[in-house]
């Protein structure tokens, strides 16, 4: 009776256990979405018309800005992803264009989506992009490379302790979107 007890026991454990792992890649999986949904309601990162930006915002400013330009992949994908240039002094109110190589290293067709994040935090409300892969689903083919431009502007109402910009992308499968994903 123990034995069939504890066989119960434990296929239910697993069962629970598949339910966590499921809801949790359910979350990840949401959360893309729902990150550009805040960002589009915060203004955080979003893509702005150069018609929204104001006219004195692009005047070039006194002062200069280091950009660092970076990238991750999450871990065991196929994706190499690399910035073309990786540092540039920027003087505020000029428009600044950057490239980014993205690399599928698989044998298989691949979707996947780009999410930026900047250093510090609270620069990314400064950091106006006119054009921009992020959030936005790309597919590639076995092997396929392509380079993607990122422009922007820096608000000339950066606060001058802010001396340093980190804009990094990090990129993401989109899973069930290429052919032959499991």
């Amino acid at each position: 009776m123990d034995a069939m007890a504890m066989r119960r026991r434990n296929h239910r454990l697993v069962k629970r256990l598949v339910l966590i792992v499921a809801l949790m890649f359910a979350f990840a999986w949401a959360m893309i979405p729902l990150y550009r949904i805040v960002c589009e309601k915060t203004g955080l990162n979003d893509v702005v018309k150069a018609d929204e930006l104001e006219k004195e915002d692009l005047i070039a400013g006194d002062g200069e800005v280091r950009m660092t330009f970076d990238s991750t992949v999450q871990a065991g994908l196929p994706w190499q992803v690399q910035p073309m240039t990786t540092h540039l002094k920027v003087k505020p109110g000029t428009f600044v264009q950057v490239q980014y190589r993205i690399t599928n290293a698989s044998s298989r067709e691949v979707v996947g989506q780009a999410l930026p994040r900047y250093l510090p935090a609270e620069a990314g409300e400064y950091v106006k992009k006119l054009e921009c892969f992020c959030f936005t689903q790309q597919r590639f083919k076995p092997g396929e490379t392509r380079t993607f431009p990122v422009v922007f502007v820096i608000d000339r109402k950066l606060p001058a302790s802010i001396t340093s910009i980190t804009l990094a992308y990090t990129v993401f499968d989109v899973p069930g979107q290429g052919k032959g994903l499991p």
